[in-house]
């Protein structure tokens, strides 16, 4: 900078009372050369900057007599995606006829139009012959006539427009004094408007220059003018390169390791923040964890590019919002948008938990007219509970909950009426408005940062609104506003005092401060690929001409600007890199400009890559940053370290989990971290409390696995069911199952009480479609074409179902459906054991036949497949008792005798099941093993110790896989518990899966 500070000092004493003005590419590049102007305390009277943009704006508007509206960025690429919607709907694109036309798409398509026109192109003078194939020509070509078009249309113009326009007023004939930054970054058109606008006599700022590549060649305005050399002008030239104190370096483990090397360094120099800047070769991830960094330490630093809108409240707002409207205002995911601390209820509101509560035992599902229509019924629910109540107590608990009820069922009318629904098509303009007035009225900001996010997206949305009339389909809309909103970044600030700044290499040519840190100069990351734009090759750029750049150098281009910052600076320059990819699991190698750095500072000429190889990288940081990486020191250090007992009496909770960790994973007993509890027998064992009712079905879940039994039964804990919004998939498995049960249950049963002689196939399908009617008025479909898939496979079902019936039906006949004991009122099953002891049973009989010759036949409607059903494993290690447990319960409950329930059946009338049937014949074996497995569960309960399944594939579908974490056993060491001997619970339970 001292040539640069040298030269305009120079400037201002040689005319201190004219006014300067600094032609740069941004305004902070003008801001930051007159602060380090200031910096040396020179004056600087009449000294200003400005973009050639603004040039071009001032000029146009001292010559025109209208208002001059220049489309915005975000208003231009709105115009491409609907002249690329319509162009594909209209078949009359070629060479991109197979395009997806989706917002990535259309928005590179803009920055090619964009780079055409600023290279001086339009539809009148652009020849598709330029272009590799005149298919792609001529589409580009027709984009472009329709861009103008809609311009045109709107009143508006863009840069390019404007520049053309300048330039046709000449020569200014303002008296101030140009001064170029050099190498200005200059298309076509900038260009061409300059050479005309600038007076002779207009100055250029040097730069210090970078010796030992090829410099990129530039034309007059964009040249560059050089100052004197300084030490790190020679970084690729090694030979005549000296040893540089200027120069440092350090490598690191991981991307966060690197940043709290740097602060460590800030911090032992004893410098101010303010006197230090970062520069990073790429953003991801060094923005994410700098401003987490900054949000926990509280260290203030400002960003030179912003941060994504994602870390903000309402960028986590309106990602939510448009995820719930994407699954068809799914419960589910509203009950993540509520629980993600960004959405603002209102006043008056209940608490979230009992709004969750709500919204799941309202069985909405889905579907934005469901809120409503749901919570209503709800509320008529709770209004008959009242009405039947005497105690005064409850009736108040009842009043509370319908006004609760209530208030959620006002405000999701309200919102319900803004928000659109979702459907094939959709229309932009609603979709925004309704996104704007939630963001406007429910948006919960808690911090400065999130006010300014949320300004930022009501402009954004602002600006799009008068030009967003069009529909799209669901995907194209919300894949459009995804990127549109969310790719919003927020906080670009210049450096400020008292703050660290951080900011792209590419930002950083003139800032004053002393000392520099760039981060991420491995291989991946720097100089970049020199990859080709597919919608404008390079060989096409250089048919069309006109300056356009060519991608073959960015690489070039890319390594000149670092060398340049290298120069440039003014103090000393620390490099680094991060050896290994977390997520990619790999080494990491550094960049060739790392190696050049180190060979300058070590003056080993002819250093190699392995070299850098015995530089340390340590795996934690030397400055303590956050309490994480006191642990991590620790963790590292080779030397074993006993930690201080007080020390570990303030982390209670880790001393607990490291003993629960040793019992479960170290110890070979079986111990109580592996389900050995102290059982309360009065209350749990079923012999002993005859108000404890057992199902056929947690007998098999005992058998299956006795602590999956342990933490639903003994511990109450149940996985939350609740319907998820699928969009391929219309009822989940447990409700088509029901559905299926309810046509085969009302079929007969109607058949029966009427005496239906009218065709058997006619009748049930006529009763599936009028119970599908009435489930689909519960719970909507997904989509049309999801629901004539499921229903053509429920017919399917019934189908198979008859024509089954008609050969089982010649030696059977039914005589109960869906019998129930046990619950809805009815009374349960007296199991008696060999012992002399009882339990009691509950559940309900799918169908109970009678057989020509008086015995009894159980049938168990199966909805899935025959996974996991053989003819030969009558009990599968316990886990299949129903067959069993049923024919001793219908026995007892209606009094028959015992034996007459000759045979059970799992009949699978389902097109997975293909009609099949397994059949347990009920003789005196199977009764006998049957006693013995059922006295051993219980057994197991009343001993309270409750071991895991021995078989992973138990684990396959449970859902309290995350609760129970067997996974983490090694399977050997599983078996050794599983077979102490001291413990008489784990001997009944192995003697369980004795049973085939």
């Amino acid at each position: 900078m001292k040539s640069l500070i040298g030269e305009l000092q120079s400037i201002c004493e040689r005319f201190p009372l004219a006014e300067k003005v600094m032609i740069v590419d941004e305004y902070s590049i003008g801001e930051q050369i007159l602060e380090s102007y200031t910096k040396q305390e020179l004056h600087a009277i009449n000294l200003n900057y400005k973009t050639v943009f603004n040039l071009a704006l001032e000029q146009e508007e001292l010559h025109s007599k209208k208002p001059i509206e220049v489309v915005e960025p975000i208003v231009g690429a709105q115009f491409i995606y609907r002249v690329l919607t319509k162009l594909k709907e209209d078949g009359a694109l070629r060479y991109f006829q197979h395009m997806e036309i989706n917002s990535s798409f259309s928005r590179s398509i803009y920055q090619t139009i964009h780079t055409l026109r600023m290279a001086g192109y339009s539809s009148e003078n652009l020849s598709p012959t330029l272009f590799l194939t005149e298919e792609k020509g001529l589409d580009m070509l027709q984009i472009l006539n329709n861009y103008e078009k809609l311009l045109h249309k709107h009143q508006h113009i863009d840069q390019a427009e404007l520049f053309r326009r300048a330039r046709q007023h000449g020569v200014t004939t303002s008296k101030s004094l140009f001064i170029l930054q050099s190498d200005l970054s200059l298309t076509y058109l900038e260009e061409q408007f300059l050479h005309k606008h600038l007076p002779e006599g207009s100055r250029k700022l040097p730069l210090h220059p970078v010796f030992g590549i090829q410099i990129p060649e530039r034309t007059s305005l964009r040249s560059i003018r050089w100052g004197g050399p300084t030490p790190l002008s020679y970084v690729y030239d090694q030979e005549y390169a000296k040893a540089s104190r200027e120069l440092s370096f350090f490598t690191a483990k991981t991307e966060e390791i690197e940043l709290k090397h740097i602060l460590g360094l800030i911090k032992r120099s004893e410098t101010k923040l303010d006197e230090n800047v970062i520069f990073y070769t790429s953003g991801d991830p060094y923005h994410t964890l700098f401003y987490h960094l900054s949000q926990k330490d509280d260290i203030p630093i400002t960003f030179g590019e912003g941060i994504p809108i994602s870390f903000t409240h309402p960028g986590q707002f309106v990602k939510g919002l448009l995820q719930w409207v994407k699954a068809n205002y799914s419960v589910s995911t509203f009950i993540d948008l509520l629980h993600g601390g960004v959405l603002e209820l209102g006043e008056g509101a209940p608490s979230k938990m009992k709004i969750t509560r709500m919204l799941r035992d309202a069985q909405i599902g889905w579907s934005k007219e469901r809120y409503v229509s749901q919570l209503n019924r709800k509320i008529e629910a709770l209004l008959v509970r009242k009405e039947k109540q005497d105690d005064e107590e409850k009736r108040t608990y009842y009043d509370e909950q319908i006004q609760h009820h209530k208030w959620v069922v006002d405000w999701f009318k309200i919102r319900m009426n803004k928000l659109p629904a979702l459907k094939e098509k959709m229309n932009d303009k609603a979709t925004l408005k309704a996104i704007h007035y939630m963001l406007v009225n429910h948006c919960k900001t808690t911090s400065a940062l999130d006010e300014f996010a949320k300004a930022s997206m009501l402009e954004e949305i602002g600006k799009l609104l008068p030009y967003a009339d069009e529909s799209y389909g669901q995907h194209q809309l919300f894949e459009k506003l995804e990127d549109l909103l969310l790719s919003l970044r927020v906080l670009r600030s210049n450096p400020k005092p008292g703050h660290l700044h951080v900011t792209s290499y590419h930002k950083g040519l003139y800032h004053s401060r002393e000392n520099v840190y760039i981060v991420g100069l491995d291989n991946r990351k720097f100089p970049g690929s020199s990859n080709e734009d597919p919608l404008l090759l390079d060989e096409e750029r250089k048919r069309l001409g006109n300056h356009l750049p060519l991608m073959q150098n960015s690489g070039q281009e890319n390594l000149y600007t670092m060398l340049q910052l290298f120069a440039q600076s003014i103090g000393s320059v620390t490099v680094s890199f991060c050896r290994f990819d977390v997520n990619e699991n790999r080494v990491v190698s550094p960049a060739y400009v790392f190696l050049q750095g180190y060979r300058l500072v070590t003056g080993k000429k002819d250093a190699e890559f392995q070299d850098l190889k015995q530089l340390p990288s340590p795996l934690a940081p030397e400055e303590l940053v956050d309490e994480r990486d006191y642990w991590s020191g620790m963790l590292m250090d080779s030397k074993s370290a006993n930690i201080d007992r007080k020390l570990v009496s303030h982390f209670a909770n880790l001393s607990f989990g490291n003993h629960a960790d040793q019992a479960r994973y170290g110890a070979a007993e079986f111990t109580e971290y592996d389900g050995w509890v102290d059982i309360d027998q009065e209350t749990f064992d079923p012999r002993k409390n005859k108000e404890k009712t057992l199902t056929a079905g947690k007998l098999e879940s005992l058998a299956a696995c006795p602590y999956s039994y342990f933490i639903q039964e003994i511990l109450g804990v149940r996985p939350i069911e609740e319907m998820v919004y699928d969009p391929y998939s219309w009822l989940d498995p447990a409700t088509r199952g029901s559905l299926l049960h309810r046509i085969f249950e009302i079929n007969y049963r109607e058949q029966k009480e009427n005496e239906i002689k009218e065709d058997k196939e006619v009748f049930i399908l006529q009763v599936a479609k009028d119970l599908i009617d009435q489930q689909k008025e519960v719970l909507p479909p997904t989509n049309d074409r999801v629901f004539q898939l499921e229903v053509a496979d429920l017919l399917a079902c019934c189908r198979i179902f008859i024509k089954e019936e008609e050969r089982h039906l010649d030696s059977y006949e039914p005589a109960h459906f869906e019998y129930t004991f046990g619950v809805d009122g009815h009374e349960p099953a007296e199991i008696h054991l060999p012992t002399g002891e009882s339990i009691m049973l509950a559940g309900k009989i799918d169908r109970v036949d009678r057989k020509t010759d008086g015995t009894y036949h159980i049938i168990d409607y199966k909805t899935g497949s025959t996974y996991n059903y053989a003819m030969n494993e009558p009990f599968k290690g316990g886990r299949q008792l129903q067959h069993w447990i049923y024919a001793l319960a219908i026995e007892e409950h209606l009094k028959l005798e015992a034996g007459i329930v000759e045979e059970s059946a799992y009949y699978f009338p389902t097109v997975k099941g293909l009609g099949e049937r397994y059949t347990r014949k009920q003789d005196s074996v199977i009764r006998t093993n049957g006693f013995d497995i059922l006295e051993r569960l219980i057994d197991v309960i009343s001993s309270g110790q409750f071991t895991m399944t021995d078989d992973p594939n138990d684990c396959k579908f449970c859902q309290l896989k995350a609760v129970c974490r067997r996974h983490f056993y090694h399977d050997d060491h599983l078996k050794v518990k599983q077979m102490d001997q001291n413990h008489e619970g784990l001997r009944r339970f192995k003697g369980v899966r004795a049973y085939d």
